[in-house]
């Protein structure tokens, strides 16, 4: 586990103000009770070109000038592949949102160019699952769930791919920002399945997107607006999947530090069972920077259009029957 603060860029919605901000925040990932390895992985970067360091974070403050990411995965394929797929999505993220954000002067920054970094970066750690998975016979079929947010300029934008999921707290609200890329999710939808049914469905761990997949990737944008007080949870499905949404919002509405918040988190998801890799990764939202809530406003988001398309890969069909083979 660990926990810290970073110095980041402040909203421009309030004048006047430092040109910079702390957001504290806490991370834990853990083996669970029944699986032999762990292959979820997050990372925390401020983005200033540093080598990214996975399932670990600095305790020294950073300055964030083009914003703090913040970003949770979930590999899977077998063995070690898994743990492999994770990780090499996560320092792909973060060193290309380097390369085409990070690295140019923040007064050059436009929102515009800070969605389709984030668009990139994901594709990019795609490819570079899928040539990991490609140069070795034992990660074959390999891939990760992806979910990473940029807070910058008062708004925290996510990127998301499969079915980790990311949350936004506004006392007393509670929303789930992301949408499961899952075939029972998909079979909600469209009304041949209920939300309870899906819960304890056969194939609820089938994820229909993923990195590392040889088809072009469907990366989900959001972007909602951050208030003084907000907590942003990413997290893996071995925490929502053991934890009702309500239970992770009453854990919230103690107002604990972001470290004890997410230890009982953890602690609760393994008392459950700990059927599967739990990672939580929570961002704590405190600085005077952002404006406060309007009494009685509601958290509303939005899900820009940034996509890209990239060449479609062949072996499409064995590539999934693998890929689920290794979420079993």
């Amino acid at each position: 586990m660990n926990g810290s603060s970073f110095a980041a860029p402040p909203s421009e919605l309030t004048p006047g103000i430092p040109s910079s901000m702390l957001i504290d925040y806490a991370a834990i990932t853990h083996q669970g009770r029944v699986r032999k390895n762990n292959e979820d992985g997050y990372l925390v970067s401020a983005l200033d070109g540093e080598e990214p360091q996975v399932s670990f974070v600095s305790r020294s403050p950073k300055v964030c000038k083009v914003g703090l990411l913040a970003a949770v995965a979930d590999g899977m394929g077998g063995a070690a592949a898994g743990e492999i797929a994770s990780r090499e999505g996560l320092a792909s993220m973060a060193v290309t949102m380097f390369g085409h954000w990070g690295r140019f002067p923040a007064e050059d920054c436009r929102e515009e160019d800070l969605l389709k970094a984030m668009v990139t970066s994901a594709e990019v750690a795609s490819h570079s699952v899928l040539r990991y998975s490609d140069s070795d016979r034992s990660s074959r079929g390999m891939g990760s769930t992806l979910t990473a947010a940029v807070i910058w300029n008062g708004f925290a934008y996510v990127v998301h791919v499969g079915d980790s999921r990311a949350y936004i707290y506004r006392r007393p609200q509670f929303h789930q920002l992301t949408t499961d890329h899952t075939l029972v999710n998909e079979m909600v939808m469209a009304g041949s399945l209920t939300p309870e049914q899906a819960k304890t469905h056969p194939q609820r761990s089938m994820i229909t997107q993923a990195l590392g997949c040889p088809r072009p990737l469907e990366a989900v944008l959001v972007k909602v607006p951050v208030r003084r007080g907000d907590r942003l949870l990413l997290c893996s499905d071995g925490l929502h999947g053991e934890l009702e949404d309500e239970e992770i919002k009453s854990i919230l509405d103690f107002g604990f530090s972001p470290r004890r918040s997410v230890e009982l988190m953890v602690e609760l998801a393994l008392e459950r069972g700990g059927r599967d890799n739990v990672t939580a990764l929570l961002l704590a939202l405190d600085d005077p920077a952002f404006p406060l809530p309007v009494p009685g406003e509601l958290v509303q988001w939005t899900e820009p259009d940034a996509q890209s398309n990239p060449p479609a890969r062949s072996g499409i069909s064995q590539w999934f029957k693998r890929f689920v083979a290794g979420r079993s």
